[in-house]
């Protein structure tokens, strides 16, 4: 009976991961080099990008298809940030911690520049 339990919270445990990664956007480095990293990130509805920390102070934002995002700092004082972008926009944001979560009904892809 122990081991139907731990089986059963071991499985528990699998699938609670694999819906976690499964609520993921993609992200892909399209270019890395000792000045700039260049990135592409799409977001479909639901999807997050998990907390990360910005390395580099400039970045800018161009929303290839824009949408409704969150952008949750890492600060628990502070509030989010709502942004809802039109297609072709461009932000600078200054680095941060935080973590951006797609709740639109669209999916949002955009391309992300950090100056080294």
């Amino acid at each position: 009976m122990k081991k139907a339990h731990l089986c059963l919270l071991f499985l528990l445990v699998l699938s609670t991961t694999t819906l976690t990664e499964s609520k993921r956007g993609s992200r892909e480095v399209i270019l890395d080099n000792d000045k700039v990293q260049v990135v592409r990130l799409i977001y479909p509805s639901g999807t997050e990008s998990g907390m990360h920390t910005h390395q580099f102070p400039n970045r800018t934002v161009y929303f290839i298809k824009g949408g409704k995002l969150e952008l949750i700092s890492d600060d628990k004082n502070k509030l989010s940030t709502i942004l809802d972008v039109a297609d072709g926009k461009i932000l600078y944001l200054p680095a941060t911690t935080h973590n951006v979560k797609n709740i639109g009904n669209t999916e949002v892809i955009l391309i992300e520049n950090e100056i080294k």
